[in-house]
């Protein structure tokens, strides 16, 4: 008998893994619609598919050893809560060991999956540099960064937003900073009005506050609380908002009013 469902898998067509839906089952057999609007049946124990484990779960746990193995890199011997880390799509500082010329040698990179429009899924991999970059040498997707964006990079710990742009031409926004682990300068996606949190889109106003490191009061709405207002900013590093009780906050600045001292003011921007 055919059973109508709707589970989330991966599945692997033409050497890409790509993520589908398991719209019906009978004897053995799935049927399977991707993300792309294909169609097809295949058995449901083929190696070539892949239950969805979590919500958060961005790539095939499939994918993720491929890539790496192209990396000299094996998946069993990471643990457990890495390999959940890089099916997320959250970076990994992978360091190693090799022998070459009678000396063991180390080597240090960041791996992280992204998904690219043109190949699919790819495994993003940046080496430590082995001296810190100089200004001379910083540049990111033909981007020469000023001295001024490098010393906020590197001396005083921020973030900068820029213009990164294709050999084609094609010009988009970028995040970076100076990643000491790497000695170099990291770049990470800018965030747009395609963008949600918490199921809704972000307006091109707070994209950008967000993307130039300012805090933002947002409505966000909740099944418990209803719809309430948070500070919101965002975090390139770990690609993840934070978010701050907007009271609470409010509390923890306010300083208590003498004749000498005031109320500290509030730096979230409403938008």
């Amino acid at each position: 008998m055919e059973r109508q469902i709707q589970e989330k898998v991966f599945v692997k067509v033409n050497q890409k893994w790509q993520k589908g839906t398991v719209i019906s089952e009978k004897d053995g057999t799935v049927s399977i619609k991707t993300n792309e609007g294909q169609v097809f049946d295949l058995p449901r124990n083929s190696r070539w598919l892949e239950p969805l484990k979590s919500p958060a779960q961005r790539y095939a746990y499939g994918d993720v050893k491929e890539q790496l193995e192209g990396q000299y890199i094996s998946f069993e011997k990471l643990p457990e809560n890495i390999q959940d880390n890089l099916v997320q799509g959250r970076e990994y500082m992978h360091e190693s060991t090799y022998i070459s010329e009678g000396q063991l040698k180390d080597s240090s990179k960041m791996i992280q999956m992204v998904y690219d429009r043109s190949q699919g899924s790819r495994l993003d991999v940046q080496y430590k540099r082995n001296e810190p970059v100089t200004l001379k040498k910083a540049v990111a997707y033909n981007h020469t960064f000023t001295a001024k964006e490098f010393e906020r990079m590197v001396e005083k710990k921020e973030f900068i937003v820029f213009q990164g742009s294709t050999n084609d031409g094609e010009i988009f926004q970028k995040l970076a900073y100076y990643e000491p682990r790497l000695q170099d300068i990291r770049t990470k996606p800018a965030l747009t009005p395609n963008t949600y949190i918490y199921g809704e889109k972000l307006t091109s106003e707070q994209a950008n506050a967000l993307n130039s490191g300012k805090e933002v009061e947002i409505e966000i709405k909740s099944k418990a609380n209803g719809s309430k207002p948070y500070l919101v900013s965002w975090s390139p590093r770990k690609e993840t908002f934070i978010t701050k009780n907007i009271d609470m906050a409010k509390a923890m600045k306010m300083e208590v009013v003498t004749d000498e001292k005031k109320k500290t003011p509030s730096r979230g921007v409403k938008l």
